[in-house]
């Protein structure tokens, strides 16, 4: 005949008040006990506090609350945090110093046989929230599964896992090892140890652990990785001939990834294409950022290229950021494959800086298309190029034989409100110096330009006369050239030739020679009311040392150091002082010491054995002198005395011009023309 189980429920203990529950662990008795968990079974230690009617009849339930209030304070607090361990049969059972003898036995007999009124005290334990103490069994069952998958949380976890195990009896299983090891997600309070401990908890009390709770144990790895651990839960998926499901692998590869084994995650990624496993988006994007962190750029083209033939998109952010580690990276080929696939398509709108420090990769790698891509991008989102961008697209159109469509962005900049720098138009007169392009043909594509309703600027103008300089070094013939198109200058800007041009073609003219060209530009200079500089200073000195006129070199510098910028070069004082040094005459010595020439070391060669004085030999006793020391010392005397003689008469000299002011165009390029007179007579 069965036997029924013995229920101690309270109804018991009021009428044996002196019962001890450790008489059922004798070996004597014959009642049968219900097969509890081992997890369980260890809760029940001590005897519970009787409430004996005898005498304690009158005790209310008042009285009793007033003793639970009164009870150490740590019963009372939240359980220890899961910073230590994290168990079912430990953290969320083994609590019989803490509460009350009576719930601990209690807490293992069914829910259903608890009065409502003290199933009531029992779920006000500390620490768990009143939305998740009202909550019935199957709906905390419920919210435990989901839940712990979506949003794992291991305070969650343990305010759930201590309502049902602790207060509400059930029986620990499989399900709430899964659950709490879920929970070890948690990015913040989650480690492999837990998770180890839970499995090693499991196999101890022979619990099997299932399917999903080894995939559950590797969603925990993939977040806290442990590469020996995951190799454990891997063998016993083997063992147990258990598919790894298309999650798991996502699982392994993310953990690969978080420990930095990168060609691991990658072979693991290969094997799940060659067995058709859809790579999930998430997946695929940590691996990207992970190969970006590690500039792996050829290996992130490489797996964007399969991902976009596959079908699949990308989210914005990634493509964004592949984007900005391209363009740092200088690797133009992802940069190019981004921009073709996102950008252009209109899928993605990079800034602004972005967009210019892609054009500058493009014109780095002269990639003619891309460039006209993003100038056409910007023009579509209202973005204004800068003249850095500009100049970029100059180099881009130099760098493709283009020398018509670099002169167009010249204008095309003048259009856009724009200063045309030096910077910009370098890279115009460095292609035609390196490739010798005729200084006609480049003046008729300004000319076109012009005829197209272009706006041509000065600085176009300025590079075909650099040109011009440079060729005068080997063809005196292109000063006639430079002549022709300085006279045709106002029909392509209106405003004619400024300084700056007007010193380089003063320049070509001394280069190649033509000291008549040369004249007819200073007095077109001082015709048009064009103020010059220290630098048209020096061409026209230089110039007329040329032709042997030190009178009228002299009076230029005499009218230069009147000016308050007056300030001549080094390179122009040195070769002012050799050209003076190699003649005798009155006023080549006053130009040679004038206080604008001095202050620089005359180069080697020049003067150094006549103005060098060596201390020593000035410092030697007479009659130790050797002959030559002599003939030496005597020369240096001759040679100070001629050079004080000689700064006297220019301080005389300064003295009477002053009287008598130069003028640019009337004294110095009189000299000029009666030196070239006396010459050809």
């Amino acid at each position: 005949m069965s036997r029924r189980m013995l229920v101690l429920d309270g109804l018991w203990y009021s009428l044996c008040p002196s019962f001890n529950p450790f008489v059922l662990k004798r070996s004597g008795c014959a009642w049968p006990r219900p097969r509890l968990s081992p997890l369980s079974c260890r809760r029940i230690r001590t005897p519970p506090q009787q409430r004996c009617l005898s005498t304690d009849a009158h005790q209310t339930d008042n009285d009793l609350q007033k003793q639970s209030d009164a009870a150490p304070q740590e019963s009372r607090d939240v359980p220890k945090p899961f910073s230590a361990s994290i168990s079912l049969r430990d953290d969320l059972l083994d609590n019989t110093q803490a509460k009350p003898a009576d719930e601990s036995l209690l807490d293992k007999i069914d829910a259903e046989s608890i009065p409502s009124r003290r199933r009531k005290e029992i779920n006000k334990w500390p620490g768990i929230p009143q939305y998740i103490a009202e909550k019935s069994n199957g709906s905390l069952e419920a919210m435990l599964q989901t839940e712990m998958g979506r949003r794992p949380n291991i305070t969650s976890a343990t305010h759930i896992l201590r309502l049902l195990i602790r207060d509400r009896g059930v029986r620990p299983s499989a399900r709430h090892y899964k659950a709490l090891i879920l929970a070890n997600s948690d990015g913040v309070h989650g480690s492999p140890m837990f998770v180890r401990s839970l499995l090693e908890e499991m196999e101890k009390y022979d619990i099997a652990a299932d399917s999903g709770t080894l995939h559950a144990a590797l969603q925990a790895l993939a977040v806290h990785p442990d590469f020996t651990l995951r190799q454990e839960v891997l063998q016993k998926l083997r063992d147990r001939w258990l598919t790894l499901s298309p999650s798991g692998w996502h699982f392994v590869v993310a953990g690969l990834l978080r420990e930095h084994k990168f060609e691991m995650a990658l072979e693991q990624v290969s094997l799940m294409q060659r067995k058709d496993i859809h790579i999930e988006n998430w997946l695929h994007s940590s691996i990207v950022y992970s190969l970006c962190d590690m500039d792996e750029l050829d290996e992130v083209l490489r797996l964007m290229e399969v991902r976009v033939h596959q079908g699949h998109d990308m989210t914005p952010a990634l493509w964004m950021h592949v984007l900005r580690v391209a363009v740092e990276a200088r690797h133009y080929v992802l940069a190019r494959f981004v921009w073709r696939r996102r950008v252009e398509l209109g899928y993605l709108h990079p800034p602004s800086a972005l967009c210019s420090e892609v054009l500058q990769l493009a014109a780095e790698f002269t990639d003619l298309e891309i460039a006209q891509s993003i100038l056409r991008y910007r023009t579509e989102r209202a973005l204004a190029p800068s003249l850095e961008d500009y100049g970029q697209l100059v180099l881009v159109y130099v760098g493709v034989d283009d020398v018509y469509a670099a002169f167009e962005v010249l204008c095309t900049i003048r259009e856009a409100g724009l200063g045309v720098d030096q910077a910009t138009t370098r890279p115009i007169l460095a292609y035609m110096i390196r490739n010798k392009t005729d200084r006609r043909e480049a003046w008729q594509m300004l000319k076109r330009l012009h005829n197209a309703k272009h706006e041509v600027p000065l600085a176009c103008v300025r590079v075909i006369a650099e040109l011009c300089e440079h060729d005068a070094h080997h063809d005196p013939t292109v000063v006639d050239d430079a002549v022709g198109f300085y006279n045709e200058i106002h029909t392509l800007y209106s405003q004619g030739a400024d300084l700056e041009i007007y010193n380089i073609l003063i320049r070509m003219c001394r280069v190649a020679g033509k000291r008549e060209a040369g004249i007819f530009l200073v007095k077109e200079m001082a015709k048009l009311n064009v103020i010059p500089n220290s630098s048209t200073f020096e061409s026209i000195i230089l110039m007329c040392l040329d032709a042997g006129n030190y009178k009228s070199a002299l009076m230029y510098l005499l009218d230069l150091s009147k000016r308050e910028e007056a300030v001549i070069s080094p390179r122009a004082r040195q070769e002012i002082r050799k050209l003076c040094a190699e003649s005798v005459n009155e006023y080549a010595l006053r130009l040679q010491y004038h206080p604008l020439l001095q202050g620089d070391e005359p180069p080697a060669g020049v003067g150094s054995a006549s103005t060098a004085v060596t201390p020593q030999v000035s410092r030697q006793p007479r009659h130790k002198m050797e002959r030559e020391e002599r003939i030496a010392y005597n020369k240096e005397r001759r040679q100070r005395k001629r050079r004080r003689l000689a700064l006297e008469r220019i301080a005389a000299g300064g003295q009477a011009s002053s009287e008598s002011p130069t003028c640019l165009a009337d004294s110095g390029v009189d000299e000029v023309n009666k030196t070239k007179v006396s010459s050809s007579e």
